[in-house]
């Protein structure tokens, strides 16, 4: 059987939406998997085993009409779309696979034939392993979001610690893709600050693009013992920083997927949001704690985001410590 998994965007959701992978090919090993997803996410499925092959879409129409043609040619017994976008309705609905599904939901029809009822309820990794009833597994494994890279690449990470004389280290990835899921700057510096004497390691402050440089710069002003890496590093190369660190501090944002597809302790500052992160002996999980929070609502949040702007480190430090130590 030959089975193509759609997720388009973004990078998180990606990453979150690997476990179906292996699922599959952990009950049917001779079962052939492909992943769909859009070229920026490359990285992210390009060396996983369970993945048999990754198609990547570009931008535009023309781009879209040679994918449809292309996932026409492979011959798919089965299409789990798992975010449903527009690109991918149309991509299912013109694939003649013989089970085009996807979860219930609005709109469903014409492009799906197949609808599955979501159940299982909290972290969102595990919530996506429903939709593999439409391919026969009942009981998924409860498998974590990996990604995985080369040896090279961990080499290369290497050898740029060793340039710049860092042994050991933590990684602090302060910023987000949208502003409604960054904790306040300073407070991260301040948190940065008192762990890396606490524990006697070096702050490497991680960004995720040219743009957003100059916040991990303000943050750093407020950790003495701290690198701010010179350019954005690729996916891979970050998520090598992050395995070899003792420990990782981010938002609700890729950079905390990426700290936890690597099984490295991390903590994270959560907003408004909720159900993007395990809750386990590996990942620590932040609230303010208050009775609006949290609300997945953050664009419309009649309180000034008042769960991240209240929020300050010395609420938490000792809980932090209390982690990190166990």
């Amino acid at each position: 059987m030959k089975i193509l998994i759609i997720q388009l965007r973004q990078l998180g959701d990606v990453l979150l939406s690997t476990p179906l992978a292996e699922n599959v090919k952990h009950f049917y090993p001779d079962y052939t998997v492909h992943f769909l997803t859009t070229r920026m996410a490359k990285e992210i499925v390009i060396n996983n085993p369970y993945i048999d092959k990754a198609l990547l879409l570009d931008d535009g129409i023309l781009n879209e009409f040679k994918m449809i043609k292309r996932v026409v040619n492979e011959k798919y017994d089965a299409i789990l779309d798992v975010q449903r976008t527009a690109r991918s309705k149309r991509i299912s609905l013109f694939s003649k696979a013989k089970t085009r599904a996807a979860f219930k939901g609005k709109h469903n029809k014409p492009f799906y034939n197949l609808e599955i009822v979501k159940f299982t309820s909290g972290y969102t990794a595990f919530e996506r392993l429903d939709l593999l009833k439409a391919i026969g597994i009942e009981k998924p494994k409860k498998i974590l979001p990996k990604l995985y890279f080369p040896k090279e690449i961990e080499e290369k990470i290497t050898e740029y610690l060793k340039r710049k004389n860092i042994d050991r280290y933590f990684v602090i990835s302060p910023t987000a893709r949208k502003i409604t899921k960054m904790w306040d700057l300073e407070e991260f510096g301040k948190l940065s600050e008192t762990l890396s004497k606490r524990f006697n390691l070096k702050a490497i402050v991680a960004y995720g693009t040219p743009s957003e440089k100059q916040f991990a710069i303000l943050c750093s002003k407020f950790t003495n013992n701290s690198h701010v890496l010179e350019k954005p590093f690729s996916i891979m190369e970050f998520a090598a920083l992050v395995k070899n660190a003792e420990f990782s501090l981010g938002n609700d944002s890729f950079a905390s997927h990426v700290a936890v597809s690597q099984n490295t302790k991390t903590v994270v500052v959560c907003g408004p949001t909720s159900g993007w992160f395990p809750e386990n002996k590996n990942v620590l999980l932040i609230y303010k704690g208050l009775s609006c929070q949290p609300c997945n609502n953050p664009d419309k949040c009649p309180y000034d985001l008042a769960c991240y702007k209240t929020l300050k480190h010395t609420e938490f430090v000792d809980k932090v410590i209390d982690f990190l130590k166990s």
